[in-house]
């Protein structure tokens, strides 16, 4: 008999013997024609390619993220919202903003003057107690609305830290002098009328009063290479990684199945691996930007809010990782996937459009539903539909090739075979 040269031999039941102990549905067994084992250098070079890919999955986890928050402010506004609502945020803001008044206004000095002469050495006290007075008020009015929207206004601002140092200091958020500022002056001013004095009390006050230092000289540098890092890097590892994948399928001949589950690993690793990444950035990145101890707590909080969107991806790839190795353990020689494959042969063979209409219907859904982001992209859409697609001709194919003369009640005898095995 002719050899047939073929990339992944289908599986083919094996034949029952009768008398024999061995049921005729489930086993199966595969035959791999001369010439299609993959050699052992190619071996090499398919799992180098993909533990490679897994690394720069890494880099693409993060890079995306970026893209989608750090750079893009309406994604960050929505977050302020989350942040302020924060206990140890909305409390270190609130202190923030009092002791920078507080620093700028001699509130002991004002009392003095407006107190009798017999109580001007009660100045002192009562101003401590109306600063501890005036960091309650701010906490408490930093969680109603009014608030709320300044801050989500300045967090906007904020969002363009990292488009500022790349160019120089332009918008809302300045470099200046070798630090990265942001003002709160509107905050600034809410909180001085809750102390009792004039609303406009900052504008007689120096300009720098509503200004906060984000970054100093000494970290500008580094966030200005992670930035730039970032942001070229963001779309080149997002079209490597795949291409990676897909080349590491391609050159796996006569094993493309297992090449497939261990791509499928290497997407849950790479998530896994991101979701840790996370957790160092609470904790590696705060102690190293964030001197003041009391401070941490609050800056922990934020990179927490800042990067959900971080584990969403990371959960992304583990999800599509998961749905890879299902697909690949589906498509092998395990009784309960021959079983499965034997069931569906026929309305797979006979309903072509009715199969294709299923996976249509159910990608529509999973593209309202969104369960991960990239499902609400056009790109995601074309990709996601693509594979979709041409997985189920694929499957169509495998099973018309193993089951030819399969009809519908051979599932029930499928089933039958497993539950005696």
């Amino acid at each position: 008999m002719r050899d047939e040269v073929m990339t992944d031999p289908p599986e083919v039941p094996r034949p029952s013997q009768e008398g024999g102990d061995t049921p005729s549905t489930g086993a199966t067994v595969t035959k791999t024609p001369p010439g299609t084992a993959i050699s052992r250098r190619r071996r090499w070079v398919v799992n180098g390619i993909i533990v490679f890919a897994t690394v720069l999955s890494l880099f693409t986890i993060v890079s995306v993220w970026a893209n989608r928050l750090l750079f893009n402010p309406d994604n960050w506004e929505s977050t302020s919202t989350q942040l302020i609502q924060h206990p140890a945020v909305r409390s270190a803001t609130a202190n923030l903003v009092v002791d920078r008044l507080y620093a700028r206004v001699d509130v002991k000095a004002r009392l003095q003057a407006g107190l009798p002469p017999r109580l001007e050495p009660f100045a002192a006290p009562l101003a401590g107690a109306l600063h501890d007075a005036a960091v309650r008020g701010v906490n408490t009015a930093l969680g109603s609305p009014r608030f709320q929207a300044l801050w989500a206004k300045a967090n906007r601002k904020a969002d363009q830290l990292f488009i500022a140092i790349v160019d120089g200091g332009k918008g809302p958020v300045a470099v200046n002098n070798g630090a990265v500022t942001l003002d709160l002056t509107s905050i600034v001013d809410s909180a001085a009328s809750r102390l009792g004095l004039p609303a406009s009390i900052t504008s007689k006050l120096p300009s720098n009063i509503g200004t906060v230092t984000v970054f100093k000289s000494s970290q500008i540098s580094l966030v200005q290479d992670l930035g730039n890092a970032i942001r070229h890097l963001a779309l080149l590892f997002s079209i490597l990684v795949p291409v990676l994948w897909a080349l590491a399928i391609g050159l796996a001949r006569g094993r493309r199945r297992r090449t497939l589950m261990s791509v499928g690993f290497s997407m849950v690793v790479a998530g896994v691996l991101g979701v840790v990444a996370r957790h160092i950035l609470q904790t590696a990145l705060v102690n190293s930007i964030v001197h003041n101890t009391a401070n941490r707590p609050a800056a922990r909080a934020v990179i927490a809010i800042g990067t959900q969107i971080l584990s969403e991806i990371a959960i992304a790839f583990i999800v599509v990782g998961v749905v890879a190795v299902v697909a690949a353990w589906f498509a092998g020689p395990a009784r309960v996937a021959v079983a499965g494959r034997r069931a569906i042969a026929p309305f797979l063979r006979e309903q072509p459009v009715w199969t294709y209409g299923i996976v249509v219907v159910v990608l529509v859904l999973l593209f309202i539903w969104q369960p991960i982001h990239a499902m609400g992209t056009v790109v995601g859409i074309v990709v996601f539909s693509c594979l979709a697609l041409l997985g189920t001709e694929l499957l169509r194919r495998q099973t018309a090739a193993e089951f030819p003369d399969s009809q519908p009640g051979d599932a029930t005898a499928a089933i039958r075979g497993l539950l005696r095995a």
